[in-house]
């Protein structure tokens, strides 16, 4: 089957969950024999890099000129690439808003999305995100006799409006799945998103010689609030426990902003930029936080930390719990907790969270037991052939148009 990603979203995003999901599942479609093709922006969820032509050298791939694009009078270059066995077709726009979206670019990525149309022919059109273009993309293609898969990886699409051209809906789990069920009546089908272990597995496969509890993208969703008590109560009673905070690639500062707290006399806490590789910060890891404030619809984190035989203690909001299925610890979050509130929690709220820590960390037979049970849960539910084979059967039975 030939399918045609068309997103105005960076494809080679390495500090976006979706943009990593989406791209492995192509990688992953094109090794099982379908002909796929992508076309992508250079727009970055997070902060986009300092340089566009850095960040394509980085790849290690030949980059060439889009000679092909039908001119007019854009100024906007654009360049084509294989990655990974999929040719890439990238629009250099760094242009992040989606709600006043660029008149210009969205004429040129048309244009280039109606070329590669007449020239590739695909069968399905697989595509995520907000931007207009986006939308334009599946109504052309839908006119034109192309079946189109609308992807969705998180909340905040609870109109039927999103999904008008869409011919099938694919979320990032059965939880999504049913939040879009509940509120908009949606049929979806949810899936987890893929995992290519090469990316998150550490290369040191002991996790309880390592160092740190971590805490990853400290943002107000991902429980940056509830976070900061916890951390005022392990550096105040536990000072031998090492923090380490692997800041965001949208905000590493919001920790500075609970002025009740002051973390940074504690040296014990640590904080490091965003890495481009989970598996840099796994390697250091010992458990793994995850105190989601938001309902989230996966834990990609969690899940990647019980690859590596690192519990996680996940909060027990959204899809949290579903995602670890049994393995680490599902532990309260305050009811009043809201993922834009800066109220700290109290000292008893976080009580649970720093009685579980210090459980694992105090007792080594206890901590093997927790970290065998991560791994087997890894194997038996996200393991690479499991998904495979689960986003391949899913994709073949999408292939054709829904009655």
């Amino acid at each position: 089957m030939r399918i045609l990603l068309a997103i105005h979203n960076a494809y080679t995003d390495s500090t976006s969950g979706a943009a990593r999901s989406v791209r492995t599942i192509v990688e992953w479609l094109a090794a099982a024999g379908h002909d796929c093709r992508v076309l992508a922006t250079a727009r970055f969820d997070g902060i986009a890099p300092d340089s566009i032509d850095e960040h394509l050298a980085e790849l290690d791939v030949a980059i060439e000129p889009l000679l092909a694009t039908p001119a007019d009078s854009s100024s906007r270059p654009a360049v084509q690439f294989e990655l990974n066995n999929v040719p890439v077709t990238m629009l250099l726009t760094q242009h992040n808003r989606l709600d006043q979206p660029d008149r210009e670019e969205s004429r040129q990525y048309l244009t280039i999305f109606d070329d590669l149309v007449r020239r590739f022919e695909p069968e399905l059109l697989f595509t995520y995100g907000g931007h207009s273009v986006v939308q334009e993309s599946m109504r052309r293609a839908r006119a034109g006799g192309i079946t189109t898969l609308f992807t969705l990886r998180r909340t905040g699409y609870e109109d039927a409006f999103w999904f008008r051209h869409a011919d099938h809906v694919l979320t990032a789990s059965p939880y999504l799945s049913e939040h879009y069920r509940r509120a908009i009546g949606l049929a979806s089908t949810g899936i987890e998103p893929p995992i290519d272990w090469s990316e998150v597995l550490a290369p040191d496969g002991s996790p309880e010689s390592r160092e740190f509890v971590t805490f990853v993208n400290p943002s107000l969703q991902k429980g940056a609030a509830y976070f900061a008590r916890l951390a005022d109560v392990l550096g105040s009673r536990r000072p031998d426990i090492p923090i380490l905070v692997v800041e965001s690639a949208m905000d590493g500062r919001v920790l500075g902003r609970f002025t009740e707290v002051d973390l940074a006399r504690y040296p014990q806490i640590m904080v490091g930029p965003p890495t481009r590789s989970p598996a840099e910060y796994f390697s250091l890891t010992k458990i793994l936080l995850v105190p989601s404030v938001g309902n989230e619809a996966f834990a990609r984190v969690a899940v990647e930390a019980l690859i590596n035989g690192i519990p996680p203690l996940v909060s027990d909001r959204g899809g949290l719990p579903a995602a670890v299925r049994g393995a680490g610890r599902v532990l309260p979050i305050p009811n009043w907790m809201t993922p834009t509130g800066l109220r700290l929690p109290s000292v008893e709220e976080v009580e649970p969270w720093f009685l579980a820590i210090c459980e694992l960390w105090d007792n080594p037979a206890h901590y093997a037991a927790a970290s065998a049970v991560a791994r087997d849960t890894a194997d038996k539910f996200y393991a690479e052939p499991l998904m495979l084979r689960r986003y391949v059967e899913y994709f073949d039975s999408s292939g054709v148009r829904a009655p």
